[in-house]
């Protein structure tokens, strides 16, 4: 039988992102955001290849963060 401390600590667990909140692309120069839901930890989001494509070159060349 499960021990009832256990089950109330699991059941404390906040969800990782605030109702309602929203995270924005993956591409620092894209301006569209998502509904936050999933893991808090998950991979970037990009609202499509070529934003995806054009984060990546960034990356690469080092400017950004």
């Amino acid at each position: 039988m499960l021990d009832s401390s256990i089950l109330s600590s699991v059941h404390a667990v906040e969800p990782p992102f605030p109702e309602g909140s929203e995270i924005p692309c993956g591409n620092p120069l894209c301006s569209v955001t998502f509904k936050a839901r999933g893991m808090a930890n998950s991979p970037k989001r990009f609202c499509g290849d070529s934003c995806k494509q054009q984060a990546s070159i960034l990356r690469r060349a080092g400017c950004t963060a």
